[in-house]
């Protein structure tokens, strides 16, 4: 009768598992970066004219910020409709990839209308009116977020088994019989 070697798997098979796990990150890795890419690469960019913004010191964003995948925001002009004249760029900033323009000195604005500025601006987006090129910026989107998801377990996944292989290091030393 043949006694079989339970002790699991050697140190000289842990090359193997350790290699399948960096292989495994860096195609994760290179799908990701892929994926993102794609996306961005799928955008038109847009032009909106006079799209009238109440400017604060906070902050404000444009009505397009929240088009899947908007990005590359870019303020062209704009012009101070309470009190009738262009804004110069020095007196106010914006967030490309937030879509926001905030106002950087207060008196930029009118005492009884507030700080209503005309912006003109331009900007990239996945999305349009045409529903179906919006899914496909949704869903990629999607995808990017799950694999992003997921990619956050590898730290985790990666600890599991070095934690496997010193304990099976650990039990199998114990199970040698003295003297042999």
């Amino acid at each position: 009768m043949r006694i079989r070697d339970k002790r699991g798997i050697g140190l000289n098979g842990m090359y193997s598992v350790v290699l399948l796990l960096v292989v495994v990150g860096i195609l994760l890795g290179m799908g990701i970066y892929i994926l993102a890419s794609t996306q961005d690469a799928l955008t038109t960019e847009y032009t909106i004219t006079n799209e009238t913004v109440v400017a604060t010191d906070a902050g404000t964003a444009v009505a397009e910020a929240t088009d899947c995948g908007f990005n590359s925001f870019a303020v062209t002009n704009v012009f101070n409709g309470s009190l009738g004249y262009v804004v110069q760029p020095a007196n106010y900033t914006f967030s490309a990839s937030q879509g926001t323009i905030t106002n950087l000195t207060s008196d930029q604005c009118g005492p009884e209308t507030g700080c209503r500025w005309n912006v003109t601006y331009t900007y990239r987006s996945g999305e349009d009116d045409n529903t179906a090129s919006s899914n496909y910026c949704d869903s990629l989107g999607t995808a990017v977020t799950g694999t992003g998801d997921f990619a956050d377990w590898i730290a985790v996944i990666v600890v599991v088994i070095a934690a496997a292989i010193v304990l099976g290091i650990v039990l199998s030393s114990f199970g040698k019989k003295p003297g042999v």
